[in-house]
């Protein structure tokens, strides 16, 4: 189509038949237009034979906020991915893939009723596993509120606060103690490595008429039973490698014996010189106990020897 000029000099006569010629041959009589174009006017007319052909020969993309894009022919669509995030990939023929990679990362959060993945599954506070089993590796597991259900089983448990409460148990330090009782109840065997420092010690308590006290004694509520061939030791004043054990003859019968009410000290038969006057009645010597005495001295008041009387006891 070339370019239509009226000169300044040209006559109304060469207007006419020059715009005649352009409304004829070059846009054209409109009764010509297709029966689809209902525009009355060049510019409108062209643009509705785009929106037909746009609806015809291309297509359009719409986004979640009704945003569309007209994609015609020419045109690319070009579809990003994030690196571990979603992977767009163009393949032939005509084919556009859009995935997940095998790591995914998610730089905010994920919300859905439930999350899935192998036999574990995330959903409403709660996870769950098929096989009854859920391991955290070797990694430490923290958490700032509690822990309730049922038996928790590991090989150490460690808490960050001063005081931890398993049930009616409490663990201070090195401190345990009952929180609703004054009593700690051990049902099975128990042994310590190291001693039992000053205190009240009940072992084996009959009923309630064991009687405490805090003067640091050790309290039994039945007879105390030693092993085959075990001693009662006692260290002494000192810490040494010295004690005083007490042991008995193996016995044929019941015995019993019985420490007086009194203070003093024990006599055994390798005590010398420790039987004062004091501790024999007027009539415990007689001539039994002077059988093998070689000699008898009379003592005064003062310690000195008044009579010797020397011969075999009568």
């Amino acid at each position: 189509m070339a370019v239509k000029n009226i000169a300044v000099t040209d006559t109304l006569e060469t207007f006419r038949t020059t715009f005649n010629d352009l409304c004829l041959n070059d846009f054209g009589d409109k009764a010509n237009l297709s029966a689809s174009i209902t525009a009355t006017n060049l510019v409108d007319a062209m643009n509705e034979t785009i929106s037909i052909a746009t609806s015809t020969a291309g297509w359009k993309i719409e986004d979640s906020s009704s945003t569309q894009q007209i994609i015609g022919g020419g045109d690319t669509l070009t579809v990003l991915g994030t690196s571990n995030e979603i992977e767009a990939v163009v393949s032939a023929t005509d084919t556009l893939t859009i995935g997940l990679p095998a790591a995914v990362s998610i730089t905010t959060s994920v919300t859905a009723p439930t999350v899935s993945g192998g036999n574990l599954s995330i959903a409403s506070g709660s996870i769950t596993d098929t096989s009854g089993n859920i391991s955290f590796g070797n990694e430490n597991l923290t958490t700032t509120g509690t822990i309730n259900g049922g038996a928790i089983t590991g090989t150490s448990i460690t808490g960050s606060g001063a005081t931890h409460t398993l049930g009616t148990i409490e663990i201070s330090g090195n401190t345990i103690r009952s929180t609703d009782s004054s009593m700690l109840i051990v049902n099975d065997n128990i042994t310590i490595n190291n001693s039992l420092v000053a205190g009240v010690t009940t072992l084996n308590p009959s009923g309630t008429s064991n009687i405490t006290s805090s003067s640091g004694f050790t309290i039994f509520g039945s007879s105390i039973v030693l092993a085959t061939g075990k001693l009662i030791a006692f260290e002494g004043a000192t810490d040494d490698s010295f004690e005083t054990s007490l042991t008995v003859t193996d016995p044929t019968a019941d015995r019993v014996v019985t420490i007086p009410d009194e203070t003093g000290t024990i006599i055994t038969t390798g005590s010398t010189d420790a039987v004062s006057e004091t501790m024999m009645a007027n009539d415990a010597i007689g001539s039994n106990e002077l059988k093998s005495v070689v000699s008898l001295i009379i003592y005064n008041s003062s310690g000195t020897p008044l009579k010797t009387i020397y011969g075999a006891g009568a």
